[in-house]
């Protein structure tokens, strides 16, 4: 297939593009240093994506409301977010070698400007006795007791003169135009929509009001031509995720509707932006904006950036639309623009994944890109937990500042144990550095966990990386790399043949002694997803034990693939503890009927998975599940609510009798077992014991149960090691 409409030049305003492909602004946090200069972690970060080839670059979040909004600082006034407000002059220098640097590759780059985070920042700052703000008196997101006081119109109007300034610091820094963050719940979003600007006097009542301002301010300050993107949500889509009840009760029956988005697009081109990044959600429903593996490709495109487009033809607005969410195959990106829904497509987390999408692409080599697999584990819960954006797939992504791949001076003979995404990361880098690598595998197939997880039709993105990891091997194949399936090896398998071993050999699943589990059918989850889920023509009913991401996933498939009811039981107070927000947000939403992969909700389950949280499986007998349950449990699926950190402590957490409790009775016709599993490192142990290499290392689930992303990176940094 040829992409010919992807690599057609366009512009922006005055400014013109070598192709239609922007990079979405995926998160530059912990890239600056405590006073908001970039370092060279974020520089590179950006200057790799440049060499990749993309047209148009944006940067991540970059707030211009110090002092103003509280939850923009951190202990002494520092911040992990970058900072291009006021008139540092230290600041400047590293923006101006952030725009030198993208700018030698011919491409362009944009500063995202945010006014701030309002209810949807961080609550500590109250807890330390500040006052938060925001549009009118609004609940705080992760702490909904926690009140924020509305901004008067005098701190506004200080923070419409602060995006002139920042916008005058980037231009002047050799940045080619600015990107206003009016989306996804943030402060700008807040002042400008429904359901939280409720300003009944002032000059901020009039909700478009604030993004007219903050426009005709930076042209004021630019001038007419330093073009300008919005970025927006056409709507919140609130009604549509959540139902009436939740509606009205939440977010007061309040909400941008398509109708007034298109409206404020139209001020908003006439008050001087160029260009509309448009999509749909925020916070409270954060699977659209942030779609995650279970959305089918493209699922808003048409319905947002379309009617975008579509109403600009017919009012004769000429401005440029750039569609976003789940573009990252090649074909569905080029499909968006021939039928012209769009005129840019926005890929972020795929250029993450691959910074060279753009050059394989062009040149023919779509197999070889590295897809992203939708987890969102190192690119957005990464720095929610404090670190910096980095990825699942691609370990070099937020490091390559650091992290190079050199060939070594001293070749070794390498063998690795298990061909999961860990195992077969080491053997491609290892192999690429020069080392003799025999990766051994115990079936007749690369992948790993990847293999199960890639059986559920919602892990689509799942089953393309591993389609690209295993052409990969395949081409490594060809140049030397050996690879020997069908082999359990032992320790005197390898005594003395190898310089190195690399324990890469999995998870070993956890079933615990359970009262009259053999009266029960059961199966453990990752066998049940080997075997492609393949049920007995009788069972109507089905129990998950255990309400992990692993669980509820196998859960939803369930129902949603073979139509069963399905009920899960999980010990803790939450399921899917530990999983990133938009992910678990998404699959709370579906599980409870409210939605679907399509997006729709006519295909959303009809019957909703029943949930127990705080409970715990007892007994089985023949055809049943008895659970202890506490009473005073929480609904399990309250998707608008995120689940805080572990190190953040919050005061008004309700504990829970653990004597409170009822026994309920499930009947049911089998039971799946997914209560995680121990480390496979009875082989390691040995290895170690008997000296079998000068060289031993373990990583991934054979060492600690644990992510992908874990397994991955510790194996690209000990290939780069080694």
């Amino acid at each position: 297939m040829e992409y010919n409409k992807i690599f057609e030049p366009g512009n922006i305003g005055k400014l013109n593009l070598k192709n239609r492909i922007v990079m979405a602004p995926m998160g530059n946090i912990n890239m600056a240093d405590p006073i908001g200069r970039p370092t060279q972690k974020m520089i590179d970060y950006f200057v790799e994506r440049a060499k990749g080839g993309t047209g148009l670059l944006i940067t991540g979040l970059v707030p211009i409301s110090q002092g103003i909004d509280p939850t923009t600082e951190e202990d002494n006034e520092t911040t992990y977010f970058p900072r291009i407000d006021g008139s540092s002059r230290t600041r400047m220098s590293g923006w101006r070698d952030l725009a030198s640097g993208v700018h030698s590759y011919d491409t362009k780059i944009f500063v995202q400007l945010t006014a701030g985070l309002g209810r949807v920042g961080s609550p500590e700052p109250a807890l330390k006795g500040k006052i938060l703000k925001s549009a009118s008196i609004n609940k705080n997101f992760y702490v909904p007791v926690l009140p924020h006081i509305p901004l008067s119109d005098r701190a506004i109007n200080k923070i419409v003169k602060s995006f002139g300034q920042a916008a005058a610091n980037a231009k002047i820094s050799g940045f080619d135009g600015i990107q206003l963050h009016g989306h996804e719940g943030y402060l700008m979003d807040q002042l400008t929509s429904a359901p939280w600007n409720r300003r009944r006097i002032g000059r901020y009542k009039n909700k478009f009001q604030f993004g007219i301002d903050v426009v005709r301010e930076i042209k004021r300050r630019c001038g007419e031509n330093f073009p300008i993107i919005y970025r927006i949500d056409l709507t919140q889509g609130l009604q549509e995720s959540y139902g009436d009840e939740v509606f009205k009760k939440n977010f007061k029956g309040m909400e941008r509707t398509i109708e007034e988005g298109l409206e404020f697009c139209k001020a908003l081109a006439n008050a001087g932006v160029d260009a509309f990044d448009v999509d749909k959600g925020c916070y409270d429903n954060w699977f659209f904006p942030h779609p995650p593996a279970y959305f089918d490709d493209m699922p808003y495109v048409e319905e947002i950036a379309g009617r975008l487009k579509e109403y600009f033809k017919k009012e004769n607005i000429d401005k440029r639309v750039i569609a976003v969410g789940k573009l990252g195959k090649p074909e569905i990106a080029e499909k968006v623009l021939e039928n012209d829904f769009a005129d840019f497509v926005m890929l972020g987390r795929p250029l993450l994944a691959d910074p060279y999408w753009p050059q394989k692409v062009r040149g023919g080599r779509v197999k070889e890109i590295i897809h992203c697999m939708g987890d969102q584990e190192g690119c957005i819960q990464s720095f929610i937990l404090g670190g910096h954006p980095c990825c699942t797939a691609n370990p070099y992504t937020g490091f390559e500042d650091t992290k190079r791949l050199m060939k070594t001076d001293k070749p070794k003979k390498v063998a690795i144990i298990g061909a999961g995404p860990g195992g077969c990361e080491l053997a491609k880098t290892a192999f690429l550095r020069g080392h003799d690598v025999t990766l051994f595998e115990k079936t007749d197939k690369l992948g790993g966990q990847y293999i199960p997880g890639s059986n559920m039709k919602i892990k689509h993105d799942l089953s393309r990386l591993l389609e690209n990891t295993r052409y990969t091997m395949e081409l490594l194949q060809q140049k030397g790399l050996k690879i020997e399936y069908n082999i359990e090896v032992k320790e005197k398998d390898l005594k003395d043949k190898f310089d190195v071993i690399v324990c890469a050999n999995g998870i070993i699943p956890f079933i615990p002694k359970m009262n009259g589990l053999d009266e029960i059918r059961h199966v453990e989850a990752r066998d049940f997803l080997n075997k492609n889920m393949e049920l007995e023509p009788d069972i109507k009913k089905v129990t998950v034990v255990g309400g992990g991401v692993v669980g509820c996933e196998l859960a939803y498939s369930l129902a949603y693939e073979k139509g069963v009811e399905v009920t899960v039981v999980e010990m803790l107070p939450d399921l899917m503890s530990g999983v990133v927000h938009a992910n678990r947000s998404m699959l709370l939403w579906m599980m409870m009927g409210k939605g679907s992969p399509s997006g729709k909700k006519a295909d959303a389950l009809k019957i909703p998975i029943k949930a127990y949280v705080s409970s715990k499986v007892i007994e089985f007998n023949k055809n049943q599940v008895i659970i202890t349950a506490n009473k005073g449990r929480k609904n399990p699926y309250e998707p608008w609510i995120t689940l805080t950190p572990d190190n953040i402590h919050v005061p008004f957490q309700k504990k829970l009798d653990p004597n409170n409790v009822e026994e309920i009775k499930i009947d049911t016709d089998l039971v799946i077992l997914s209560m995680g599993g121990k480390a496979n490192s009875n082989l390691y142990f040995e290895l170690l014991k008997e000296k079998t290499a000068k060289e031993i290392y373990c990583i991934g689930d054979a060492r600690e149960p644990g992510r992908g992303w874990e397994a991955v990176t510790a194996a690209n940094d000990i290939a780069r090691f080694i």
